[in-house]
């Protein structure tokens, strides 16, 4: 469905105001260097306590256990290290692999692409093509995993038909003004936009980019396509206040994605209270550390809590829309935009989780709704979004 070819930057930017021009997309050294370390850490650490670990007489706290019984661990001291072993040199193969691949990419001033595509294994790989045999300019996000977190991939690209040929303008960690950045290379290259929608892609002229999507409406004579008279979807709660309208979403809480958060709670909650409870039982001094350790354990497995049970709303008020968190009895302002700087309305896909959200968006900034709702509810929430910044 994307036809998303792989970038392997995280920080990427090809500057295309002057031509000839070049920059080579590979992974990036303040991410290679720091995982190199842990993983030769990792392998130092396992290798030094196969073989030396294990026949102290003394704890790190310089006590003598001779005399101390000895307890049977659930997992062969002998294997852990092995395999702690084995995750390091994991880490570094793979570090290493990322790096030696790379795909450098140049414009050139007679409008021609240069790929020369860098595999692990094989041989350089070099194409040519004409800027014209291009479709556009894409955004898309891609997510990817960063030590225990999921973080967005901001990629704007010169997109093509056979993916191969797909090349990066543009890659960031960061939103923030990537719509901007996305416009500018549309005008830098004389080329329409393009964005994968529940709908396919959707192109957009360079002339009417930063027109609203008010602006658009009466351009072109849209039609409103919100039916007042159609149901609400079973997910959706509306209110109409005298001086705003709220959208929520109901928590859905039996999907698959939140069982597995049921369980990682009941887990690790009972983890936690179980080695807490077994800490303070015993008679010796308190080790501030190790409380705090529980404590950072405990906050962790609230804020899962915290996810579980936070609902999201739309309130519309005469001249923005604004997405606002609910917990309980607490609501907090996530974030706003004013109805003449939005410039689309569209149900987006998420890649991760295989789902679609509503994402409304403005040159500066994106809000994004009902990540966890059926595609056809979220498209009912889209029309009527556009139905309240048109009317």
């Amino acid at each position: 469905m994307n036809n998303a070819p792989d970038h392997f930057s995280h920080s990427y930017e090809l500057k295309v105001d002057h031509r000839p021009t070049q920059k080579s997309d590979r992974i990036a050294l303040r991410i290679l260097y720091p995982g190199l370390l842990l993983g030769m850490a990792l392998v130092i650490l396992g290798v030094y306590e196969f073989f030396y670990g294990f026949p102290a007489k003394i704890n790190i706290f310089g006590e003598n256990v001779t005399d101390e019984p000895v307890y049977e661990s659930l997992i062969n001291p002998y294997f852990f290290d092995a395999v702690v072993t084995m995750v390091g040199l994991g880490i570094i193969i793979s570090l290493i692999f990322s790096y030696i691949r790379y795909k450098k990419v140049a414009l050139d001033d007679k409008g021609n692409v240069i790929v020369v595509h860098r595999p692990v294994f094989g041989e350089k790989k070099t194409y040519k093509d004409k800027i014209k045999n291009y479709e556009g300019v894409r955004l898309r996000i891609e997510f990817f995993q960063f030590g225990m977190l999921n973080k967005n991939k901001y990629i704007i690209e010169l997109y093509h038909k056979n993916s191969f040929k797909t090349i990066p303008l543009y890659i960031s960690t960061s939103g923030k003004y990537i719509r901007k950045k996305w416009e500018y290379y549309a005008r830098m290259l004389n080329m329409p936009t393009l964005i994968m929608t529940d709908e396919g892609m959707v192109s957009r002229d360079i002339e009417d980019l930063n027109k609203s999507i008010k602006e658009m409406a009466e351009k072109w004579h849209l039609a409103n396509q919100f039916d007042d008279r159609a149901p609400l979807p079973p997910t959706i709660a509306y209110v109409r206040k005298a001086d705003k309208t709220v959208i929520k979403a109901r928590k859905i809480r039996w999907d698959a994605y939140n069982l597995i958060m049921w369980f990682c709670i009941f887990v690790l909650g009972s983890a936690f209270i179980m080695a807490l409870t077994s800490y303070l039982n015993q008679e010796q001094e308190r080790n501030p550390w190790v409380l705090s350790g529980y404590a950072a354990g405990i906050l962790f497995v609230l804020a899962l809590v915290y996810s579980l049970f936070r609902k999201d709303k739309i309130v519309i008020k005469c001249e923005k829309i604004i997405i606002v968190h609910k917990f309980m009895l607490f609501s907090r302002k996530k974030d706003e935009l004013r109805k003449d700087k939005i410039e689309a309305i569209d149900v987006t896909f998420n890649p991760a989780t295989e789902r679609y959200f509503v994402a409304i968006a403005s040159d500066e900034k994106t809000l994004v709704f009902g990540k966890k709702l059926p595609i056809d509810d979220l498209r009912w929430v889209k029309k009527f979004l556009i139905n309240e910044v048109i009317k």
